[in-house]
């Protein structure tokens, strides 16, 4: 799944960086050199910049700097103290540097791509992240200041570090395959200007990347010969896995989940809060001793992650050949949206249907088809708003109802009741009759306007 995190300030991104994301202490497969790193965004790519990741590149992006000569792209507004009117202290806050947006692959992948060995599950994580980073990239707006709307820009430049580890509980490291993606402040506008991030976008956005990066990886799974179902949390796991080895290779999240008992809270917000209070340093035991335990705790159920490389590698071939659901899952998507809404925003179509197809369409597959409903008038553009990230979208079935309706009321009015109210009685009978797929709200609506009616026997 995708986590963001709150806007991280210069100082907290460097410090991050340094102590964490290009740490060899958190990756105790590649103990002892520099983790995998790599750059994302068309901004980066308009740099040239490439490969691993550079000290020098990330502080300068840290600070609003180009990358190459360090000219200030977007306004430093470095933390001062100062003496308000009442006499109190406040210090401002610092630069906004980016945001960190973490990738967090299944635990079941996790065992597979570390304990049991499969570098191929490894870059499954990284190429479903990279999909996901480039829709993230998508939706990105720029802060355009005073009253004026955010500009959708669809660009941005982002460092990505990838790692294998939780965090310790007692001294152990479970196996846990993430990647951080650490979107910097600056994004640039059509006419050159570069422009500060308006961060609402990437969170409004956040569910969809999940599911995008989700479905991309049941995708590569299933192409691996692995089986995958779906997780309590919507989320792929592979098969092969019992749930008694899946907690104990999860202290981390055993150690929340107790705190959260202790404090008698639940929610989403309760535990980032709860991991925050439970965090042990990230300092962990040797390699040798990590991948020891590692191996232990595999022993002691069964060796799992070894049998379902195993079965993997020899059903690879069989697993090929699957037939891809986008028409059925588009449809589904289509149906289900507007049947809570005459008008969606794109995202939230395009993420009913990855969530309906998991694993046997990819993202281009459900993009494609989309698309192509768009063009065949199936799903029809509607005017969006000024300052929204995403195009909206109504159905042409929903516009021949409108339609069907207006016409309805316009008849109703020509008849010109001495109160002039919109229904009567028996077109009220008439329209719910005639239109059994309303929802309870619009039944609801309908009734308003009839019971509004002066006529209406008390």
């Amino acid at each position: 799944m995708l986590t963001i995190s709150k806007a991280l300030s210069a100082n907290q991104a460097r410090t991050y960086h340094a102590r964490e994301f290009v740490s060899e202490r958190q990756n105790y497969w590649s103990r002892d050199q520099r983790g995998f790193s790599e750059w994302h965004g068309t901004l980066a790519q308009q740099w040239n910049l490439t490969g691993a990741v550079s000290d020098e590149t990330f502080a300068r992006l840290s600070e609003g700097q180009h990358p190459q000569d360090g000219m200030q792209l977007v306004r430093h507004q470095p933390a001062r103290t100062y003496e308000n009117e009442y006499g109190q202290q406040i210090t401002s806050s610092e630069h906004r540097a980016g945001w960190d947006a973490t990738f967090s692959a299944p635990k079941s992948v996790s065992l597979t791509a570390l304990v049991g060995g499969d570098d191929r599950v490894r870059e499954a994580h990284r190429e479903s992240v990279r999909i996901a980073v480039q829709e993230l990239e998508r939706y990105t707006q720029a802060r355009i200041g005073n009253v004026h709307a955010p500009e959708t820009t669809g660009n941005f430049a982002a460092a990505a570090f990838e790692h294998d580890s939780a965090r310790p509980v007692e001294g152990y490291a479970a196996p846990q395959l993430h990647t951080h993606v650490v979107i910097f402040n600056v994004t640039e506008r059509e006419n050159g200007d570069t422009r500060a991030l308006q961060e609402r976008s990437l969170f409004q956005s956040q569910h969809y990347a999940t599911s995008v990066y989700r479905s991309e990886l049941a995708v590569r799974l299933h192409r691996l010969g692995y089986e995958v179902e779906r997780g309590q949390h919507g989320q792929p796991e592979i098969k092969g896995y019992s749930q008694e080895y899946l907690e104990a290779s999860s202290p981390r999240r055993a150690q929340i989940k107790e705190h959260l008992g202790e404090i008698g809270r639940e929610g989403a917000g309760a535990a980032q809060v709860a991991a925050h209070r439970t965090r042990d340093s990230k300092e962990l035991a040797s390699k040798d001793v990590v991948l020891a335990r590692h191996r232990e705790l595999a022993e002691q159920f069964g060796n799992q992650p070894d049998q379902v490389v195993a079965q993997a590698r020899q059903l690879k071939q069989a697993k090929q050949n699957t037939q891809s659901s986008a028409k059925s899952s588009v449809t589904y998507a289509r149906d289900v949206s507007f049947e809570r809404s005459a008008v969606q925003d794109e995202r939230s179509l395009l993420q009913s249907a990855l969530d309906r197809s998991m694993g046997a369409s990819s993202y281009a597959e459900i993009r494609q088809e989309f698309q192509q409903r768009v063009a065949n008038g199936e799903l029809l553009q509607v005017k969006t708003a000024a300052g929204r990230a995403a195009q909206q979208y109504t159905s042409a079935e929903m516009m021949g109802l409108e339609r069907e309706m207006i016409g309805l009321l316009h008849r109703e009015n020509e008849r010109k009741y001495q109160n002039s109210m919109l229904l009567s009685h028996p077109l009220r009978i008439h329209a719910e009759n005639l239109h059994p797929e309303l929802t309870k709200a619009q039944r609801a609506a309908v009734d308003e306007i009839f019971l509004s009616r002066k006529d209406y026997p008390s």
